[in-house]
């Protein structure tokens, strides 16, 4: 399974606005009549349960919806550029890397159509239509479409699902989740046959519920070791946990003992979810002859664990080889998926709920001088969008640009930073002398 993927995503550049005249035969004096730039494309990513992996983004990484259209004359507007959608699987998780290096949620997926709106689109530039004032009725100044910049994102699909199959290698996961379901995983006498989680829809009675093999933990797997994060982050999504042990092995408390270390490891919250245990190979005289001694054991080892008293319940006795027990053991799951429902103790399928999702915050308008010895450098993009396009050698445009920049609260900005005569105003690439 592609789980990861690492992308980069740019919206659409708003279109350029436009400077014209109206030019009629009997309307000699005609005024300004140019149209306002397109909005650029948004890109938006939609959660799709007709989508199960991420390989979609293993050869294509860059996406980038399109441009809006220049405005014209007349007053046409240009088109807004198209979007770009990108769809993933259910439960996908979109992270985004700040200035610091550190990984912040952009967005969380877990229900089919949720969708989010990744980058926004450049506002598109306004014509000089726009521009006309009382005092200025031939404006020759158009607006520049706004240019978007490029981000890179993260992509992690964590499976949803609502019980997760766990144990070591080869205890019998894939057998149970094949004699449960219509799920065909891979089975074979070796360790890590299984790569990937596995999904199984479980019907018992009228309730139905989803079931999700999980590839097998070693010693190590919060580091990374073997199939570890793979492991460890498919089962932060399910609301209860099989914990399967094989019941040949020589050390039943160890080996349960491992996982859980593991799992505590990795992230606390995973020992929250509730339990249930399945002693796997019931159908052999060695297991079936110390099937009270082993319950007894893991009965005094959950007891240790937890102050609660145990419900002999939740530890089954199956055969994944000839699917003896696999049947309770599916009711005790639907039993305690209903109950959990009915007291609303339902897990929580994201575990990392103090971390906010972040939206796509509104453009706000902030004016920044940074002045370095006799050069004022101008952070706005509305006033830089204005000059990119200002023929500023014709005077009669340089004085509408001034206007527009003291409109704007440039002008007011650059004077309370110390600006005076015999320095240098940069806007973007744009350069003026101040007098």
């Amino acid at each position: 399974m592609i789980d990861t993927a690492k992308i980069s995503i740019k919206a659409g550049n708003g279109g350029e606005g436009c400077v014209s005249f109206r030019r009629e035969k009997y309307v000699p004096l005609g005024g300004p009549d140019g149209g306002d730039g397109g909005k650029g494309g948004d890109v938006l990513i939609i959660a799709s349960e007709g989508h199960h992996m991420l390989t979609a983004f293993r050869f294509v990484r860059r996406f980038k919806a399109g441009d809006g259209e220049n405005g014209r004359g007349r007053l046409k507007s240009g088109k807004s550029g198209k979007d770009c959608i990108l769809e993933v699987p259910v439960g996908t998780i979109i992270k985004e890397q700040d200035e610091e290096g550190r990984e912040e949620i952009v967005a969380d997926l877990t229900e089919n159509g949720d969708t989010f709106i990744l980058a926004v689109g450049g506002e598109g530039g306004k014509g000089n239509k726009k521009f006309a004032r009382s005092e200025n009725r031939t404006p020759l100044l158009a607006e520049g479409g706004e240019e978007t910049r490029e981000r890179n994102l993260s992509l992690e699909l964590q499976v949803l699902a609502d019980v997760g199959i766990i144990g070591k290698p080869s205890v019998g996961k894939s057998s149970i989740l094949g004699s449960c379901s219509r799920a065909r995983p891979t089975v074979a006498d070796y360790p890590f046959t299984t790569l990937e989680p596995v999904l199984g829809l479980v019907d018992v009675g009228y309730r139905t519920f989803v079931i999700a093999e999980i590839p097998g933990l070693i010693d190590g797997a919060h580091k990374g070791s073997g199939l570890g994060h793979e492991f460890l982050r498919h089962a932060k999504r399910t609301e209860g946990i099989v914990h399967v042990l094989d019941g040949t092995s020589d050390d039943l408390t160890r080996d349960y003992k491992q996982i859980k270390e593991e799992m505590l490891l990795y992230d606390k919250h995973l020992l929250d979810k509730w339990e249930v245990i399945a002693v796997n190979k019931v159908d052999l005289i060695s297991v079936k002859e110390r099937k009270e001694e082993i319950e007894n054991e893991l009965l005094l080892l959950l007891k240790e664990e937890s102050d609660e008293e145990i419900a002999r319940g939740k530890i089954h006795f199956v055969s994944a080889a000839n699917g003896e027990g696999v049947s309770d053991l599916m009711q005790e799951l639907a039993s305690t998926l209903n109950e959990t429902k009915l007291q609303g103790e339902i897990g929580a399928k994201r575990t990392d709920k103090d971390i906010s999702v972040i939206t796509p915050k509104p453009r706000t308008e902030k004016i920044e001088v940074i002045r370095q010895n006799n050069l004022f450098l101008v952070n706005s993009s509305k006033a830089e969008r204005i000059v990119r396009k200002a023929k500023t050698e014709d005077k009669i445009i340089l004085a509408q640009v001034m206007n527009e920049l003291k409109r704007l609260g440039v002008v007011r900005a650059l004077e309370r930073a110390g600006i005076g005569s015999g320095t240098t105003v940069r806007i973007g690439t744009w350069e003026m002398d101040w007098e």
